[in-house]
């Protein structure tokens, strides 16, 4: 029996990357499209490096739009006709979107990171936060809270590197550089509103660490770990067995999802309880 559910009009849509085998993202997505009605659909597309050129070249001819996965989000950018604000300043891209044949790069990684901790009861508006990291991640966050008229300090093991992307962001702000700031790992125990933790510390299968001490926990009002599995790392444990508002990093996942499809369909998406109820049972098969 044919599939009826992809037909000539059907808008295709994929993620690429090296190894996609445990992707979330075709769940996601494909569980937004029937919540909104879209006639597309979404799958995996694994693509070995040196194919990389000639898998942009079939995105920009067979589908509508497409994410990158590591480790192939820096790589795809010379691939691109363009990229936003947000690619520039980051260096990297996780959403591309298709028009008339033109590839545009963008990454909504951050954005998914503050629809989450804003959906967990968490303002991100002016927020004074600590980012525990320096990679990719962080660069991503430190960049959104920035254009949200926040304050952001690195924590990082390489000060000297922290200080660089310091350097870096303050030039995406008129006013950037009175509000960035870096430290030591170690002395990450500052007030700030937001604990959030852009390393790997704590990922699955070392989940007994924890990136943060019970000194620095003590000084913050909210917590989010950018890792999600597993789902309750120690960071969030030790963190809500004080009280303290925790925001798991499957959130961002999510919500990165909702705001690739915002750049691809506008408005033409899942409505906001439409996208509640698809969270919910996402958590339900993790």
């Amino acid at each position: 029996m044919l599939d009826r559910r992809i037909g000539p009009q059907t808008q295709r849509f994929a993620v690429l990357g090296e190894s996609l085998s445990h992707s979330w993202s075709p769940y996601i997505h494909n569980s937004l499209f029937a919540a909104a009605g879209m006639d597309a659909v979404y799958v995996s597309i694994t693509v070995p490096e040196n194919r990389l050129g000639a898998a942009a070249d079939v995105f920009r001819s067979c589908f509508s739009g497409f994410n990158v996965t590591i480790p192939y989000k820096e790589k795809i950018i010379p691939y691109l006709d363009e990229v936003d604000d947000a690619v520039r300043a980051c260096g990297a891209v996780n959403t591309v979107e298709v028009r008339d044949g033109r590839l545009t790069g963008h990454i909504t990684d951050g954005l998914g990171m503050l629809r989450a901790i804003e959906e967990g009861g968490v303002g991100t508006d002016h927020a004074e936060v600590m980012i525990l990291g320096g990679g990719g991640a962080a660069r991503v966050a430190g960049y959104e809270f920035l254009a949200r008229g926040g304050r952001v300090t690195f924590a990082v093991r390489d000060t000297a590197k922290g200080k660089r992307l310091c350097e870096e962001l303050a030039a995406t702000q008129a006013d950037g550089a009175s509000r960035l700031d870096v430290c030591a790992l170690p002395d990450a125990d500052r007030a700030c509103d937001i604990l959030i933790n852009c390393t790997p510390v704590g990922m699955y299968p070392h989940a007994e660490g924890c990136p943060a001490s019970d000194r620095a926990l003590s000084h913050c009002k909210a917590v989010f770990d950018a890792v999600y599995n597993p789902r309750e790392t120690q960071l969030l444990a030790r963190a809500r067995a004080r009280g303290i508002p925790c925001i798991e990093g499957l959130g961002m996942l999510f919500y990165q999802a909702v705001e690739a499809q915002k750049i691809w369909f506008g408005q033409r998406i899942a409505g906001a309880r439409a996208q509640s109820g698809l969270y919910r049972e996402l958590l339900k098969q993790m």
